[in-house]
């Protein structure tokens, strides 16, 4: 059953149910109860011990508001619970997971050019910890490929539509001219000079970007994936673009601190074969059925357009 009509199907009933059972439990506190689930998805459970510690957790201050106002938090958290409840267990009945390689892909697409510490505390300042942010983050992509797992199973999509909308939407795979680069950063100039000298006898520098870069991409040999201009700081594109490959640029001063790129291939502007957006393609039309079928006329930029809007009603 898809996500979205479990939950229409299932949500005004059981906030109902537990209220009842929230404020039962509640007036009869003194009395000792056993641990029984206010509800149940499937496998999962949510008990009143581990509603009413999520409930501190998100409303610390609580305790000092009116009787009503507490009831209509409770119910917001409650629908909040449901919601993640129903997600997770049908992300197990689908054997859905997100992997740490998109969850890392899509913190990295989210916080940009900030540092971990400058996005920490951006996390501050919206008063929320970042455990709380990224439980909550990796439960919307879990959301999301729930969504698009369920949907899957209900369309098939043959070879023939694929190729149809492929050859109606050519332009929207062309692809610029892109490059793939590697990036050491550090505090001082001097710290960065030191790793230059070892650069110039001949290091390895994915080797010393794991050994001396203070960059969150050490780990990985400083590696920035594939990307096109616009993609980083302009000051970053004047020089990398330019770059032969397998050259090191010239050190670069920035906020951050002082950066050394090395390119290590480049590709050229062109459409991207049908070999390579075929799965894209599917997931579109999978997504959207009504709008692709035929003679493939409506565009991802159009389609993706319109799943921004249906996911901003959703959150409403």
């Amino acid at each position: 059953m898809n996500i979205y009509r479990l939950k229409t199907l299932l949500s005004k009933g059981i906030i109902l149910a537990l209220l009842v059972s929230l404020f039962g439990c509640q007036q009869h506190e003194q009395q000792p109860l056993p641990e029984l689930p206010l509800l149940t998805v499937g496998s999962r459970q949510l008990t009143l011990p581990q509603f009413k510690q999520a409930l501190q957790d998100t409303y610390p201050d609580i305790a000092v508001l009116s009787t009503e106002e507490q009831g209509q938090l409770q119910e917001q958290l409650l629908k909040q619970l449901v919601d993640r409840e129903l997600i997770l267990s049908e992300a197990s009945r689908l054997d859905v997971r997100l992997t740490p390689d998109e969850v890392d892909a899509a913190m990295a697409e989210v916080r940009g050019n900030y540092s971990e510490a400058e996005f920490s505390n951006v996390l501050e300042q919206m008063a929320t910890s970042p455990e709380s942010w990224l439980a909550a983050f990796k439960l919307r992509l879990l959301t999301a490929k729930v969504s698009d797992a369920a949907i899957a199973q209900e369309v098939i999509v043959s070879d023939k539509e694929m190729e149809n909308y492929y050859r109606a939407n050519r332009e929207e795979f062309r692809r610029p001219v892109e490059i793939r680069a590697r990036q050491m950063l550090f505090k001082t100039r001097n710290e960065a000079n030191k790793v230059i000298e070892l650069l110039n006898s001949g290091g390895n520098f994915a080797d010393l970007a794991k050994q001396y870069s203070q960059s969150p991409d050490r780990e990985q040999g400083g590696s920035l994936g594939y990307f096109s201009a616009g993609t980083l700081p302009a000051e970053f594109d004047r020089v990398l673009f330019k770059m032969q490959v397998r050259q090191v640029s010239e050190l670069i001063e920035s906020p951050y601190g002082f950066h050394l790129f090395f390119v290590n291939s480049k590709r050229s502007a062109g459409i991207r074969p049908y070999v390579v957006v075929k799965d894209e393609i599917m997931s579109v039309i999978r997504r959207y059925p009504p709008f692709v079928v035929g003679d493939g006329r409506s565009s991802i930029g159009d389609l993706i357009d319109q799943e921004n809007t249906i996911r901003q009603k959703m959150r409403q």
